[in-house]
């Protein structure tokens, strides 16, 4: 099942202090791994980000949203912050099947009636800009293609059960 687990979820400075304090760690995909299958669209930080002292209030806030409307008890596995600009070409279909749950929290999104969200292989699902998608691990999905080229800052966040 997908849950969006909550909205207005950061206030406005937090966000753009997130987005701020993360340009230095962003690397695009070749830098990454050189490895053409492990491509990545855009750019993204490494999946650290949970492990980073700075950045550690994110999670507390995600972690008690989850526990008052979903009653889970999760552990962070991993997290990053992606960058993409909604062209066709950077389409990747991935899933988290390592993890029990794999979550989005769309930090900053180009216009508010489109493509925000997230496009599963059944559709997708739209989610507001400061909202935050929870959902198994095993489901396949990618951020959504747009006609703009406007930047789209979204956290992605691995999950296991306590």
């Amino acid at each position: 099942m997908i849950h969006i687990v909550g909205k207005d979820i950061l206030t406005d400075d937090q966000r753009k202090k997130l987005i701020e304090d993360v340009q230095p760690l962003f690397v695009s995909g070749d830098q990454f791994d050189p490895n053409p299958d492990s491509f990545f669209p855009g750019k993204q930080t490494f999946p650290t980000l949970h492990l980073h002292p700075d950045f550690q209030w994110v999670f507390d806030i995600f972690k008690d949203r989850i526990r008052k409307k979903l009653g889970f008890d999760l552990k962070v596995m991993g997290a990053w912050i992606n960058w993409t600009n909604g062209n066709k070409k950077d389409i990747c279909w991935h899933d988290h099947h390592h993890f029990d749950y794999a979550s989005v929290y769309y930090i900053k999104t180009p216009l508010p009636f489109f493509s925000n969200g997230t496009l599963f292989r059944d559709g997708l699902v739209k989610s507001p800009q400061n909202s935050f998608l929870l959902f198994p691990g095993h489901l396949e999905h990618t951020a959504p293609s747009s006609p703009f080229r406007f930047g789209r800052y979204t956290m992605s966040i691995d999950w296991d059960n306590k």
